[in-house]
């Protein structure tokens, strides 16, 4: 399904599709890492283990992609925030994870050897946070 996603927009030629255990290592050399709705699945000290093998992997110049729905610093009335809070409930009941904070994952990176170069907020509810090794 991956495959099929990467050659219909067109990029199947420059993406390698690799398996693994990020607890153990991170295949090593590639130009961008994506962790999409990963990190809110685990606990701070589980997400630092997989932050720094990303980051012992990573070449100088490559980019950690981090796709994830940001837990607001203040809570608003609003269905997008009331959708975080779910989230965050669910991840705790289900996983042991939860949401957090741009300021929950900077710590997260800098305790991983990594830092924070720049983050997007998405039309379709999620954030994308790009980091680069420290």
């Amino acid at each position: 399904r991956a495959h099929d996603s990467l050659a219909a927009a067109g990029v199947a030629d420059r993406c390698e599709l690799v398996a693994g255990n990020f607890f153990e290592s991170v295949t090593p050399g590639a130009d961008a890492y994506v962790l999409k709705t990963v990190l809110h699945d685990w606990d701070d000290e589980q997400c630092k283990l997989i932050l720094s093998n990303c980051a012992k992997a990573m070449p100088p110049d490559a980019r950690l992609l981090i796709v994830e729905r940001l837990m607001p610093e203040h809570f608003e009335d609003s269905p997008h925030d009331r959708g975080i809070a779910r989230g965050d409930l669910n991840m705790l009941i289900a996983q042991d994870g939860k949401e957090r904070t741009l300021e929950q994952y900077k710590a997260l990176l800098d305790a991983a050897g990594l830092h924070l170069k720049r983050s997007l907020k998405l039309s379709i509810g999620f954030d994308v946070l790009i980091a680069l090794r420290s």
